[in-house]
């Protein structure tokens, strides 16, 4: 997000057999609901823990049959032997019914929110640098986790705040992370799950550290921070708060500077050639 002119950060802007669990009524032979989720990715799609807003493709043997949920979560079809059960905004445990053709059986879904962010580098792009300048910064790519489960129908923004600063950025403390005119960013759609990541969201988050003017070197050490706030939706429903991270920025005497945010740094020193991944 960007603001005090630093640029600090700134968004840019049918089913296969699966997994199965049954229960039979009496003088019901067999009965059984297969499910698989509607993404390829994580690869386990028989899986029975899902994200908030994943959708499931679900099949009834024998069909057809007609479909309730004990808990939050919607169906395409009341009734049919195959639906689509899309999760609710909340986590928890749902148990869903397929009662017909004289049998009823059940299957077990645990629905679960994501825990953790993580702001990594956004692959292709080099770093922001200015030859002979302290600055630095790097295109990121904001992940919900865990990446067992997809987040792909929910949403992400960032919140605005202000920053501490303090020797070479204190021209900028209490600066805005995004222009004070706002109190927050568009909201962001997500992408496919990345196994080892989690799912992304469809940005680049510009993060720089800005230049204060000072000459140098030596300069005067100092640091930039910022508290970090992002929140989610699903399917366009209210916002829920993501766990607080920070956006950080350090320069040393000899002009080496580290930028921070979300659980990765990148660092420059003076003699790095320029690099341009967006445009001053």
């Amino acid at each position: 997000m960007s603001g005090c002119n630093s640029d600090s950060s700134n968004p840019s802007g049918g089913s296969n057999p699966g997994s199965s669990a049954g229960s039979t009524t009496t003088g019901c032979n067999s009965c059984t609901i297969t499910s698989e989720t509607a993404v390829t990715v994580p690869a386990n799609r028989s899986r029975t823990t899902i994200g908030v807003g994943e959708d499931v493709y679900l099949t009834v043997s024998p069909g057809p049959a007609t479909w309730s949920v004990a808990g939050e979560g919607v169906f395409s079809s009341a009734s049919g032997t195959s639906v689509t059960f899309r999760a609710g905004r909340n986590p928890g445990t749902v148990v869903i019914t397929a009662v017909g053709s004289g049998c009823s059986c059940s299957i077990t879904f645990t629905v679960i929110k994501p825990s953790a962010t993580f702001m990594g580098r956004s692959p292709g792009y080099v770093l922001k640098h200015h030859n002979g300048r302290p600055d630095c910064g790097f295109y990121g790519q904001f992940f919900l986790r865990p990446d067992t489960v997809s987040f792909k129908n929910l949403e992400v923004r960032e919140k605005n705040s202000r920053c501490t600063a303090n020797g070479f950025y204190l021209p900028f403390n209490n600066c805005t992370h995004q222009p004070s005119t706002q109190t927050e960013s568009a909201w962001f759609t997500m992408d496919d799950c990345i196994a080892g990541q989690g799912t992304p969201a469809n940005l680049n988050d510009k993060i720089y550290s800005g230049y204060t003017g000072e000459p140098g070197p030596p300069f005067q050490p100092g640091t930039m921070t910022w508290p970090i706030d992002w929140e989610y939706r699903v399917w366009g429903g209210p916002a829920t708060a993501l766990p607080q991270f920070q956006q950080s920025h350090v320069v040393d005497g000899p002009g080496q500077c580290t930028t921070s945010k979300g659980g990765t740094s990148e660092t420059t020193v003076l003699s790095d050639p320029t690099g341009a991944p967006w445009p001053d």
